[in-house]
């Protein structure tokens, strides 16, 4: 059994899910997933340390807000990111409306990764 922290990421291209397993794996025990109802469904029946979200999912039925909306809405606490090519800033109103309603955001990492600083961001946000 791994003492590393546990971390579920979302993210819906192939490329991203492939940079971010190598990326982390090493470092965390890391769960990827592509689908947003893949990604509700193990946060509501596994533990995780921490979630990493994208917030445009191409074809999918809700975005990665609505993700981290539907885990808080099950009463899961786990601090969360957002891995996405957004910014605060670049929000719509709508996403923006939905993102003050989420307790535990610890940042927003911008697409493409630099794996060192985005491992430091999630140690951060663990400790």
């Amino acid at each position: 059994m791994s003492d590393n922290k546990k971390v579920l990421a979302l993210d819906d291209q192939k490329s991203m899910q492939n940079i971010l397993t190598f990326a982390l794996k090493k470092d965390f025990d890391l769960t990827v997933v592509a689908k947003a109802q893949d990604a509700i469904d193990k946060a509501r029946t596994e533990s995780f340390d921490f979630v990493l979200l994208d917030i445009t999912l191409d074809g999918d039925s809700i975005d990665g807000i609505g993700v981290a909306l539907e885990i808080q809405d099950a009463g899961i606490a786990t601090p969360l990111a957002f891995l996405t090519s957004l910014t605060p800033d670049t929000l719509s109103n709508d996403q923006k409306d939905r993102v003050a309603k989420l307790k535990n955001i610890k940042f927003y990492q911008s697409k493409p990764i630099a794996p060192l600083d985005l491992i430091g961001k999630i140690r951060e946000a663990l400790d």
